[in-house]
């Protein structure tokens, strides 16, 4: 071998092309698939860098040298920004990515001077003494020179990369083996000192070739290793089922049995696929037209299942829909068909029913079964599902059919918000494009600005005076007229929209306090409702945080209301969530207090200043009901625990006059102002001084009552 040192450099070429390659493999599996492209990416522009080294190296003269040079240094500054872009990937900070799209612009303006520069970036000129003869006798072309401004940036830039890769690893130790942890950490010093090497090199001290491609090799090593143990799990199992295949075949029929197996099943629960439901509910039909009794198909589909791999990761998701398939089968009859569709969707089908009791039973046990809390890597999660239900002969007679029934149901369900119950008729199949449109025109709805804000008043029950303003959202669309939240909030979630929706309404209700504050309104704040996927998926304290600073509003000048149901899917995280927020100064306050189930258990660790009482309660208050003694108790324990209490849906004297007895902070309802447009709140609080005092002095039974519109 007449040149060991070129030949290494295009073996290594190689090396880096199967990288990039299983790299690209990895990430249409893996739950890194950005880190992984990038990291394909990464050893792609390594092997084209070696490459380049391998001819620079290997050249016949000094300007075929420097041509190659040039292109080793178009590659070299590419691989700047695109380690950083990976790092970004793994960190998941939106100020990592910010900065390496910076990173991206500079390199870009260091590429255009390596091209316009007749030595490239790297030297201002070059040192006559290029052509080195190596211990064993091989001649390399090793440019040496005056370096440039540009290129004593740039490796301080890469320098620095590195050194920053190097902390950022400590960070990842928990998501790979020690061992690996320790190679990655290796390669980095490797890279580390390769850097320095080249770096004396192109100043003429050394005369060695660049060796920063070899060191990145332990990093492509290390690297895929991290990322390989995301998919092991699911790899191990695949190998596991085709050995068992290899193992077990003995001939034709046993082979085609397991063929068919693997086709009509899922793998991570063990249930009949789609495929496998269409077989099964094949024959369902066909016994019971023999029988001629009904048949139910119900459709179950999880609601919380993408929050749940939002927050928990698909790893919690994939356990959860392990569990409730579990309970499905334990609740249903040997003889039902259980398939899951795919996602968060399970299908049961309940043969020989006599009676619509028949059906209706079913859906009680299956729903019965999921209502309680799941166990899941140490948390108690809740869930709810939509259901649709289609009953042959009723609903068509053939198994896609029937099937098809079935999930319009489910859609008509999920339209209607969470834990819905729906059953086929045949206006579904006239109506699902009028449905189709309306999830149309709310998707355009934030684009096209159809979207306001009103206003109810809270006042304090001591004397009525207006200290916030709860911001509730409306849609006037040219076709639809003024639609109602409960019509498009629920739907808006489904359709995974409501965090968009959500960080307008900060927005707005920020910008509108700042302007009330400018007309005198000083010592007023605002109430804002948080949805689900706001609060658990997404990025809500940065929102919060830059409308507080946009309209120079501090935490204390909002209120976040938090539905009960919202804070018992995820109490764990709901919690972490929620300190964070209250980190920004932030009020925070349970809305629809009394209507959960396990609230009690928390309200002690919940980060909270108030929650309020559902107005069923108010309602039933004066009513010979219980709603006087379940208002008592919760200002009670309100007032142990130091929360404030807004009692909602206050709409008599004879309520709030009670709710003042009982001790309750705030008051809001009908009795002092129906929600308010924007243009009539300043002349509500104006008025409201006067008349909220005669409201709440008054002896008499005809006091005023504040409602403008």
């Amino acid at each position: 071998m007449n040149a060991p040192v070129a030949t290494l450099y295009f073996i290594s070429v190689g090396v880096f092309a199967l990288g990039s390659f299983q790299a690209a493999v990895t990430a249409r599996s893996s739950a890194y698939g950005k880190a992984c492209w990038a990291f394909s990416a990464l050893c792609l522009f390594f092997a084209l860098f070696q490459l380049a080294c391998g001819a620079q190296y290997s050249a016949t003269s000094l300007q075929a040298a420097l041509s190659a040079h040039k292109w080793v240094n178009f590659f070299s500054v590419l691989l700047i920004p695109l380690i950083w872009y990976l790092v970004a990937c793994l960190e998941l900070k939106p100020s990592s990515f910010r900065a390496s799209y910076v990173v991206g612009a500079l390199s870009s303006i260091v590429l255009l001077d390596n091209y316009l520069s007749p030595f490239g970036f790297r030297f201002v000129q070059i040192y006559p003494d290029a052509l080195t003869v190596l211990p064993w006798g091989e001649q390399i072309w090793v440019l040496s020179g005056e370096p440039s401004l540009a290129f004593r940036i740039t490796r301080l830039l890469a320098l620095g990369l590195i050194i920053y890769t190097m902390f950022f690893s400590f960070k990842i130790t928990r998501l790979g083996e020690k061992s690996t942890s320790r190679l990655i950490r290796l390669a980095l010093s490797l890279l580390l000192v390769a850097g320095v090497l080249a770096s004396l090199s192109d100043s003429g001290v050394l005369k060695i070739p660049y060796l920063g491609g070899f060191s990145f090799l332990i990093l492509a090593f290390s690297f895929s290793a991290l990322v390989g143990k995301d998919v092991s799990n699911r790899r191990i199992e695949e190998l596991e089922l085709y050995s068992e295949l290899q193992h077990e075949i003995e001939g034709r029929k046993i082979a085609n049995q397991r063929i068919e197996h693997v086709l009509n099943n899922d793998v991570l629960t063990g249930l009949p696929n789609r495929a496998g439901a269409l077989i099964g509910l094949q024959a369902m039909l066909e016994l019971n037209r023999t029988n001629q009794s009904k048949l139910g198909v119900f459709i179950f589909d999880v609601d919380q299942l993408s929050i749940i791999n939002g927050t928990r990761g698909y790893k919690a998701g994939d356990q959860l829909l392990v569990e409730v398939s579990q309970r499905i089968k334990d609740s249903v009859r040997d003889s039902d068909l259980i398939a899951r569709l795919g996602s968060g969707r399970f299908v049961v089908g309940a043969t020989g029913l006599k009676t619509e009791r028949c059906v209706t039973l079913v859906y009680e046990k299956v729903s019965g079964a999921l209502a309680s809390p799941f166990y899941i890597e140490d948390s108690l999660l809740s869930i709810t599902s939509n259901t649709g239900v289609a009953v042959f002969p009723d609903n068509l007679g053939a198994d896609e059919d029937i099937l098809a029934a079935a999930e319009l149901a489910l859609h008509d369900a999920k339209s209607c918000g969470t834990g819905k119950l729906r059953f086929f008729h045949p206006s579904l199949k006239e109506n699902i494009q009028q449905r189709i449109d309306f999830e149309s025109a709310l998707k355009e709805a934030l684009d096209k600005k159809q979207f306001f804000l009103c206003y109810q008043p809270q006042v304090l029950a001591s004397n009525g005076k207006t200290v916030c303003l709860e911001a509730l959202i409306r849609w006037q669309h040219p076709v639809y007229g003024l639609v109602m939240p409960d019509r498009f909030i629920q739907l808006a979630e489904t359709m995974g929209i409501i965090a968009n929706i959500g960080a307008w309404v900060i927005d707005q209700a920020c910008e509108q306090l700042a302007h009330w504050r400018s007309m005198g309104f000083a010592e007023l704040r605002v109430a804002i409702n948080l949805s689900a996927q706001q609060l658990l998926v997404s990025d809500l304290e940065e929102t919060v945080s830059a409308s507080l600073q946009r309209y120079q509003l501090s935490g204390s000048d909002i209120e976040l209301e938090i539905t009960e149901s919202v804070l018992m899917q995820d109490p764990e995280r709901s919690i972490e969530r929620l300190g964070a927020l209250r980190q920004l100064g932030v009020r925070l306050s349970i809305d629809d207090f009394g209507t959960g189930y396990s609230s009690l258990a928390y309200l002690r660790v919940l980060p909270v200043q108030a929650f309020k009482l559902d107005r069923g309660f108010v309602w039933d208050m004066g009513k010979g009901g219980k709603g006087w003694e379940i208002c008592a108790t919760a200002i009670g324990l309100a007032q142990n625990l130091g929360l404030e209490v807004v009692a909602e849906g206050v709409e008599t004297e004879e309520q709030c006059q009670q709710l003042q007895r009982l001790g309750c902070h705030l008051l809001q309802g009908y009795l002092f102002a129906k929600p308010l447009t924007v243009d009539a709140v300043p002349r509500f609080l104006e008025l409201s001084l006067h008349e909220s005092a005669a409201l709440f002095t008054s002896d008499s039974e005809s006091a005023p009552i504040l409602n403008l519109l």
